[in-house]
């Protein structure tokens, strides 16, 4: 096994992951646009973990950007003299989505868990954190040494449906009506919406959707972790990935969303406007990239965290997975005792929002996903 510092490093021959986020082109983004390594807080530290394997893994000195919320954690040991930070993750960087954190055919499995908590050791950092793992690549490391935790996202299934108005069929009557309602208001105001893919994104459209992905993160006081150049690059390298939808009034536009995409999965990833309009936010990032699965055929889409506005639109609960280890043997047991009460308590939470769901009870029996 080798640690490398750079995505370049790795060998090329490894990459036979669909999903975008731990592409060799999205990763390479990163580095080469100063999103990561620098002053940014994370660390490029790949692991080979043999000649067909790699993990996208970082060093971290901070928990911005991941989305698996260990502040407390931070904060805990602080309060015991202790430092939480540097520290490991072995994630897609700022991608609340779940994905494989294994690219390419694992051969030495065995040794994984063992190599990794030795490293963490070595190298004096708090602990190793492998987030929004797949549920199939769970198995690659050893449940005795790292804690599962759970969390709760929204994705939409797609069960077949024709068309927008056929998926709206299985909605309970109050519940479709709002969302027909919710779309008229968009059409009556004369909005329009253009989804435009891949190479079809012009400068023009990246400045505008820059301006508007800034302006999200600065409402909340923060400033956006991907640079304007990042997203050109990986509309250059990975045009197939790109879908951007953009809202607009007489030819002023009001707002955008970008998805990536791959066969399988529609990600909602960046959002944000220049104008409130009732309802645009829910079309825009939502109904928009509904009908879009329809169309291409797409199983699923993972508009992203939280928000669970979500529900009465039609996206079911689901789990989100992480498994976590700490150095500090008094700290990794209260983590442990820490998630079990925390994945008893989202059990219920899960349970209450399928109940929410707007779905007529007949459809409601192929809602149920116990991943």
């Amino acid at each position: 096994m080798q640690w490398l510092d750079s995505i370049k490093d790795a060998h090329e021959s490894i990459w036979n992951t669909d999903n975008p986020f731990i592409q060799r082109n999205f990763l390479s983004a990163l580095e080469d646009h100063h999103c990561i390594n620098g002053q940014t807080g994370w660390q490029s530290h790949y692991l080979q973990a043999d000649a067909s394997s790699l993990l996208p893994s970082f060093i971290k000195h901070h928990s911005y950007g991941e989305y698996v919320f260990d502040w407390s954690w931070a904060e805990a040991y602080q309060n015991h003299g202790l430092a939480y930070y540097p520290k490991l993750i072995i994630a897609a960087p700022f991608t609340p989505s779940t994905g494989p954190r294994i690219i390419g055919q694992l051969t030495t499995p065995n040794a994984l868990s063992e190599n990794i908590i030795e490293h963490v050791h070595t190298q004096q950092l708090s602990g190793a954190h492998i987030l929004f793992i797949e549920p199939q690549q769970q198995a690659a490391f050893d449940s005795r040494l790292f804690h599962l935790r759970r969390g709760v996202q929204f994705h939409w299934f797609n069960r077949g449906y024709e068309s927008f108005s056929a998926y709206l069929a299985t909605f309970k009557s109050r519940k479709r009506k709002a969302v027909i309602k919710e779309r008229a208001f968009l059409q009556q105001n004369h909005i329009e919406i253009q989804r435009i893919e891949g190479d079809a994104i012009t400068t023009e459209h990246w400045q505008f959707f820059y301006h508007c992905y800034q302006s999200t993160y600065a409402k909340r006081r923060m400033q956006g972790y991907l640079t304007l150049n990042a997203f050109k690059a990986m509309q250059l390298s990975m045009p197939d990935n790109l879908v951007l939808v953009l809202a607009s009034h007489q030819q002023q536009s009001l707002a955008c969303a970008l998805y990536f995409k791959d066969s399988a999965t529609l990600y909602g990833r960046y959002w944000g406007c220049t104008h409130e309009v009732p309802g645009l936010h829910f079309e825009v990032c939502y109904y928009q990239g509904i009908e879009y699965c329809i169309e291409k055929n797409l199983k699923k889409f993972d508009p992203g965290t939280q928000g669970e506005h979500k529900i009465s639109r039609g996206f079911e609960p689901i789990y989100t997975h992480s498994l976590h280890y700490l150095a500090h043997q008094g700290f990794h047991d209260a983590v442990g005792d820490f998630v079990q009460q925390e994945n008893k308590q989202l059990a219920q939470y899960k349970k209450q929002c399928f109940d929410m769901l707007p779905f007529n009870e007949q459809h409601l029996g192929h809602c149920d996903h116990n991943d």
